[in-house]
């Protein structure tokens, strides 16, 4: 016969198991509902914001004039800048390829400077997060914030970022990339290389 004791330990233990099992079904439900949540919002973003490789500028096409701030508080406006060659790199803090991809851009800004002006435009992130990354990561060439993502989806839209684009001197788009890695780069040098010759 079982004493009072060892009753008491197994019912707290099956106590015990019941909670957890509540606790672990309460988990479930809330991770499905959440997957389904991201699965209708991913979705929505995919209707409404999808941008096919087509939808992108094309070379030889007038660039479109914007204003962003810079995190410098400055502002730049492209057709201010009419008669030097233009980089537009749109990017995020959360895309690697991105992160892989702005030390080749600070290079080329300091490689090019007088010649060409770089510029990372960071696409729909908050400029307190931005300056941080920046500062931490020591870049120095110019950021804007395009917090609300207005410039990329509207006035250059790409299916993804890294994006980047070299604007000649006369304000015609001298060609585009989409993505990043060591052979981009290079096609980005050349590109810069072409608009200012």
């Amino acid at each position: 016969m079982k004493s009072e004791k060892e009753e008491k330990s197994i019912s707290k233990s099956k106590v015990a198991i019941i909670i957890l099992s509540i606790v672990l079904a309460l988990s479930l439900y809330v991770n499905v509902v959440m997957i389904y949540r991201y699965d209708r919002l991913r979705d929505y973003i995919e209707e409404e914001f999808s941008v096919s490789e087509d939808d992108m500028l094309s070379v030889e096409e007038l660039a479109p004039d914007f204003s962003v701030q810079l995190l410098t508080g400055e502002t730049f406006t492209l057709s201010e800048h009419r008669g030097t060659v233009v980089v537009l790199d749109f990017w995020a803090t959360w895309c690697g390829p991105c992160v892989a991809k702005m030390p080749a851009m600070q290079a080329l800004s300091e490689q090019f400077e007088g010649d060409a002006i770089i510029v990372g435009i960071n696409v729909g992130e908050q400029g307190e997060r931005i300056h941080e990354f920046i500062d931490e990561r020591g870049f120095t060439y110019p950021i804007g914030v395009d917090e609300s993502a207005y410039i990329h989806i509207n006035l250059y839209p790409s299916p993804g970022v890294p994006y980047t684009v070299v604007i000649g001197r006369d304000g015609v788009i001298v060609d585009t990339f989409l993505g990043g890695g060591t052979h981009t780069e290079e096609l980005i040098e050349n590109a810069i290389m072409e608009a200012i010759s």
